[in-house]
């Protein structure tokens, strides 16, 4: 089979792999579609710590199973299904409580595929029996489409994020990044009930392909005050949730001046590991009450909702797909292309 293998920074090789064997206790899925995610961008320019190469990287798919051992049950060749990524342990404190994504033990070993499993940049993914056993196969419903289902895994990114910053009926989100992440916040906000949502975007590009979405209002806070137009739109309050889609220290800082009071702030992007110290008004965040935090990756629970969301047009998923291309044009793409910043989710079609 055909497969984009990584081998260090800057060298990503299509080549021919043998077809992983499926055990007794395994299913073999064949790749429909495999989404390109920021995290894959940065694993092809700087490597990875938990990647031990070679590794066929790739972690947002979806497929078919077209091999399922003998002793799997609950499945057949035949069902579409999606990928959570993170292959958590199941028994550690935070497992326990369905934070999956927070498990000690995937901590440690970041067990998930495209870093310790061999991911989606390829014809074919072996499902090994304790990813099984989780959970972590979920069937695509019927009348949403492969290309749709790739995308369930970011867009449950998103709303596990807006789920912990508790967007609700009546409140007035703004967005920092008008990315395929961003972007997916809009859809999500809409779906939880925002009245009024607001997106900050600094490239022109960006914030023009984040229109589609319906958001009520779109700043490029390089031509005009982000502070004035959020405080304009709101009558002096400020918005109730702010989400950092992007990776940026000032706007995680400037965050604070465009809090209302009991706002809720998800640092959402995280920050270079050398770079990640900022700097918050302590007294702001007392008197005003503001409630500051973060998230990381998402849940089984939070892809099947998502998947639900999808195929009842609750959001719009193929709008977030700009471009499918081919295994072989992986490698030249990620190398510049998509670092214009031309496209929202790009997916990549092993066959």
């Amino acid at each position: 089979m055909k497969a984009a293998v990584f081998y260090g920074p800057k060298d990503l090789r299509v080549e021919d792999v043998p077809i992983p064997s499926c055990s007794d206790n395994e299913v073999l899925i064949q790749v429909a579609f495999c989404a390109i995610c920021g995290t894959d961008v940065r694993i092809f320019h700087h490597g990875h710590k938990a990647i031990t190469q070679p590794q066929i990287i790739g972690h947002e798919f979806s497929g078919i199973i077209v091999e399922k051992g003998k002793d799997v049950v609950g499945y057949a060749v035949g069902d579409r299904v999606v990928v959570d990524p993170i292959v958590s342990c199941g028994h550690c404190y935070y497992c326990e409580r369905g934070a999956t994504n927070l498990c000690l033990e995937f901590k440690k070993t970041t067990e998930a595929f495209g870093y310790y499993y061999p991911g989606g940049f390829a014809e074919y993914v072996l499902i090994p029996e304790k990813a099984i056993r989780r959970g972590n196969l979920v069937r695509v419903p019927e009348g949403l489409s492969m290309e749709e289902a790739a995308i369930a895994e970011p867009l449950a990114c998103a709303l596990n994020g807006q789920m912990l910053s508790r967007v609700d009926l009546g409140d007035t989100v703004l967005i920092i990044g008008a990315g395929p992440i961003g972007c997916m916040h809009i859809g999500i906000a809409k779906s939880l009930g925002a009245t009024k949502i607001m997106v900050a975007e600094i490239k022109d590009t960006r914030l023009e392909m984040a229109k589609k979405f319906g958001a009520d209002m779109y700043i490029n806070p390089a031509v005009e005050s982000l502070e004035e137009v959020v405080m304009r739109e709101t009558r002096g309050i400020g918005a109730n949730v702010i989400i950092i889609a992007v990776s940026s220290k000032v706007m995680q800082e400037q965050a604070l001046s465009l809090a209302s009071c009991h706002a809720r702030i998800n640092f959402f992007g995280g920050l270079p590991k050398d770079d990640n110290m900022v700097s918050l008004d302590s007294n702001t965040i007392h008197y005003k009450e503001i409630f500051v935090h973060g998230t990381s990756g998402t849940t089984t629970n939070h892809i099947r909702t998502c998947l639900e969301l999808l195929v009842g047009k609750r959001v719009q998923g193929k709008d977030y797909v700009s471009r499918v291309i081919s295994l072989e044009e992986l490698p030249h793409f990620l190398q510049g292309e998509v670092q214009e910043g031309k496209y929202l989710k790009v997916l990549v079609k092993p066959a």
